[in-house]
């Protein structure tokens, strides 16, 4: 088990796993994967707290962290992935399934934070739970998840005592999406956060055990943890895209219509939705509070 660092360093150290590439449009614009969830995040940073993001291309070169940089590691968030073999027994995806596996057993004070992909492999780590494509088809653009009552209190719970009260929370979240893969089932030990109209998996959560005291950040003391329920959340994940906004989105769809995998009608359907409201500052800072920022 790693050691709880008992002196903060004023820095919140993020593990990216990068598992795909944005558009070229998209990163001349916005920059990589990396850089748009470091954008979600540094503006919503209190002032004494600095972001250092450390990227690893798990797809390319299945590049991993080593022990020594575990120890200064917060978390880890796993991007998505538009590759094809997303769902299958590639290498560097029972890979990254087996590393997710060693954190949680040997290093449970790093949190685990998946986005679409990731909540996708996360589900497949601790299953059992497949990867299979969406007979309902493609998901695109700002959609309403509606929230379970653990959904409401971790995104719409305010402080410990309004999260206790998840019927007189808002019942639904709106995030951007896009992919056609799903998990059908949540894994064991998981929470079901919402779904939406056409996926049953939208967001899942694994808490530390009841009788477990929560593990220390290292840029925090114990008594600086977040109130429940977030302080228990040891790994969460979102099949949407909370960092993501229209002007990321919309080359995707583009470049999906000039393939042919969206026909004309869906493409202009897809880049309307893509430009509706969303939540993703609110999924942002439910995200840092789970990571120690209250």
């Amino acid at each position: 088990m790693s050691a709880v660092n008992d002196n903060p360093s004023g820095k919140l150290t993020i593990a990216f796993f990068k598992c795909d590439s944005l558009s070229k449009e998209s990163i001349e614009k916005h920059g990589e994967y990396q850089d748009v969830i470091h954008n979600l995040f540094e503006p919503l940073l209190p002032k004494h707290l600095t972001l250092e993001t450390l990227t690893y291309d798990v797809l390319e070169k299945r590049e991993y962290p080593k022990d020594e940089e575990l120890e200064k590691i917060d978390a880890i968030v796993i991007s998505g992935s538009f590759e094809d073999e997303a769902h299958s027994d590639t290498r560097w995806i029972l890979k990254l399934a087996g590393f997710l596996i060693k954190i949680y057993d040997e290093y449970p004070r790093i949190r685990i934070l998946g986005i679409c992909f990731g909540l996708q492999v996360i589900a497949r780590a601790f299953g059992p739970s497949e990867i299979t494509e969406n007979p309902k088809g493609w998901e695109v653009g700002s959609t309403r998840m509606d929230l379970t009552d653990v959904g409401k209190s971790i995104i719409w719970g305010e402080d410990e005592e309004s999260a206790k009260k998840p019927e007189v929370l808002r019942d639904h979240v709106n995030m951007q999406q896009i992919h056609s893969d799903i998990v059908t089932d949540v894994p064991s030990d998981f929470h079901l956060l919402g779904k939406s109209e056409i996926c049953p998996v939208q967001g899942i959560v694994a808490f530390y055990p009841e009788d477990q005291r929560p593990p220390a950040f290292t840029h925090s003391h114990h008594h600086t943890l977040p109130s429940e329920p977030w302080c228990n959340v040891h790994i969460i994940a979102f099949q949407g895209h909370p960092e993501w906004h229209e002007d990321i989105l919309i080359p995707f769809i583009d470049n999906y219509e000039k393939e042919g995998t969206f026909d004309k009608e869906f493409a202009e359907k897809a880049r309307k939705q893509s430009k509706e409201k969303h939540d993703g500052e609110r999924i942002g800072r439910v995200l840092l509070r789970v990571l120690g920022v209250a």
